[in-house]
């Protein structure tokens, strides 16, 4: 039984049944495909808690990984009123496991499926896009309205091969007894490529689905619509999607800063007793200062 659909690639439940139930299609991986979820080192996610039962007593909370050792993650969490909203972490370590959300007691809170920290860079360069969201899709069960810091910020496994088209349409009409004709309107959008790698993985393709409606919804900083709805096989392993990019009344490109997002965020304090770590904020990247 799902209490509701939960459109991230990084989902956090509160019991580890949930995560096991294999009567959730979003649990479910097609042709034996089980492996983690990849997210890109030493950059920055964040990802929003359900307002469901979110209530947290302790002020003080924990992000651990939970693999073949046991690592805390440095990390922020959201709470107002009581409640549990997002939770914001950076992790520098090839590592793989999942999420626990503990108090300072040990008592844990939320459990999520499995993932894995490393570094997308390819043979030929390119990296995982980074995506930039609102859950606009769940007006209930996800809060935004209020507060500007409540996004999602992510990898998704997906490349920009460096392909883009012009998609254009012209209107003309004939001027005077001549053999001329003269365009009256046309339009012209910009389209990018991506090449998402699904591995069988519905959760990537609803997720855009559902989040590119949004009318915040930025790739790699620039805001974008998708162009043509996702059509992919159940087995499909990899698919390519085209978005046009988004422009201001200047023709510019509309771009999100994702500083004013994190700027509670930017100062970290990690502590297991043998090393300290503090991770703050520069003009390029989010670095270790101790």
């Amino acid at each position: 039984m799902q209490k509701f659909w939960y459109h991230s690639p990084v989902r956090f439940y509160k019991t580890e049944e949930e995560l096991s139930d294999m009567t959730n299609p979003q649990n479910t991986q097609f042709f034996g495909y089980k492996g983690s979820y990849p997210l890109e080192l030493s950059v920055m996610h964040r990802f929003l808690i359900p307002n469901y039962q979110n209530e947290v007593s302790a002020e003080e909370l924990e992000l651990w990984l939970v693999g073949d050792e046991e690592t805390l993650i440095a990390c922020q969490f959201g709470i107002a009123n009581g409640k549990l909203f997002r939770v914001t972490f950076i992790c520098d370590e090839e590592i793989e496991g999942s999420f626990q959300i503990r108090t300072g007691a040990g008592e844990i809170l939320y459990y999520s499926n499995c993932v894995r920290f490393m570094d997308s860079t390819d043979d030929d360069g390119r990296k995982y896009i980074r995506v930039a969201t609102k859950h606009y899709y769940n007006r209930n069960l996800f809060a935004f309205a209020n507060s500007q810091y409540d996004w999602v910020l992510t990898n998704l496994p997906a490349y920009c091969l460096g392909q883009f088209d012009i998609d254009s349409e012209y209107a003309v009409q004939r001027t005077g007894k001549q053999n001329t004709l003269k365009s009256t309107d046309s339009y012209i959008d910009e389209v990018i490529s991506y090449q998402f790698l699904a591995r069988g993985d519905a959760n990537i393709l609803s997720f855009i689905n559902a989040h590119v409606g949004n009318q915040s919804f930025f790739i790699d900083g620039t805001k974008r619509v998708m162009k043509d709805k996702p059509d992919v096989d159940e087995f499909a392993a990899v698919g390519k999607l085209k978005f046009v990019n988004v422009k201001d009344e200047n023709g510019l490109n509309v771009l999100i800063d994702e500083n004013e997002i994190l700027d509670d965020s930017w100062i970290h304090v990690l502590s297991d007793n043998t090393k300290s770590t503090i991770y703050t904020y520069d003009t390029n990247n989010i670095i270790p200062t101790r």
